[in-house]
């Protein structure tokens, strides 16, 4: 914690009538932070927890809008919610996958992860990358299938 303390805010015109609570602390990159609550009897360690906790919230949200691509949710129960974005992990996750096994092949041409999944989901992947995606689902299927006697 670098500080801890308790002020009025805004202009002498305009003041808030009730004392807010001030915490600053530095967060994982050294940055420090400062907090405005109007919570007065929890430690200020705990404060900076609860922001901590909520920042990696935000950011996970973040990450989702950025590359899962679900501009709109469907519906709006938690299950229909999880299922969504479940759906959507899945399919990043597998296409990560097939771009990352795809790019170990010295003969395919460079494309981008964005560059790959929009070809991919366009039908439109160069040869190259299209014969590397079936040899790399082949050799999975074959794994997952095998009959050992």
């Amino acid at each position: 914690m670098t500080a801890d303390f308790t002020c009025m805010l805004g202009t002498p015109q305009k003041q808030t009538k009730k004392r807010h609570r001030v915490v600053q602390f530095m967060d994982h990159e050294g940055k420090e932070i400062s907090v405005v609550t109007s919570l007065m009897d929890i430690t200020a360690e705990k404060i900076a927890n609860m922001y901590k906790s909520r920042w990696a919230i935000e950011s996970f949200f973040r990450w989702i809008k950025q590359n899962l691509n679900v501009p709109v949710l469907f519906g709006t129960t938690k299950k229909a919610v999880f299922n969504q974005l479940f759906a959507a992990l899945i399919a990043y996750v597998c296409l990560k996958f097939l771009h990352t096994q795809g790019i170990k092949k010295n003969n395919t041409k460079p494309l981008s992860f964005a560059g790959f999944t929009r070809l991919f989901l366009c039908a439109a992947l160069p040869l190259e990358w299209r014969i590397r995606v079936k040899e790399i689902l082949m050799f999975h299927w074959d794994i997952n299938h095998s009959t050992t006697v």
